[in-house]
């Protein structure tokens, strides 16, 4: 399995319950396809560049998740068929997708034990 980023935009006209449910379809779907979903990262509400669709703002979020590279072209063609999914795009991940999934854990010097005498 290779690990993928996707830049999913979802409708800013979204209540907060409305998009959990959007994004437990959107993981439903990747876990559908037999992928699993690594981590995720709302990054809020953002106006685009110039009206699409008749739209000028969007809820954007990050996700990182491992899926075969064969089912990636499918799980493109689900997406746009998803209401709930305004646009979404997915590229490769690298080292930078995975530190977003787990930050670096800060290794912290414990005391080493001092020799008896």
């Amino acid at each position: 399995m290779n690990t993928y980023e996707g830049l999913f935009i979802f409708a800013d006209t979204l209540k907060d319950e409305e998009l959990v449910e959007a994004l437990e379809r959107v993981t439903g779907e990747i876990t559908r396809q037999g992928g699993e979903v690594l981590g995720s990262k709302k990054l809020g509400r953002r106006s685009f560049a110039r009206p699409m669709s008749k739209r000028d703002a969007g809820i954007y979020l990050r996700m990182v998740f491992s899926l075969d590279a064969g089912k990636i072209t499918p799980l493109q063609a689900r997406f746009k068929l998803s209401d709930d999914v305004f646009r979404v795009q997915i590229t490769c991940g690298d080292e930078k997708s995975m530190s977003f999934v787990a930050p670096p854990v800060e290794e912290t010097a414990e005391p080493k034990p001092e020799a008896a005498e």
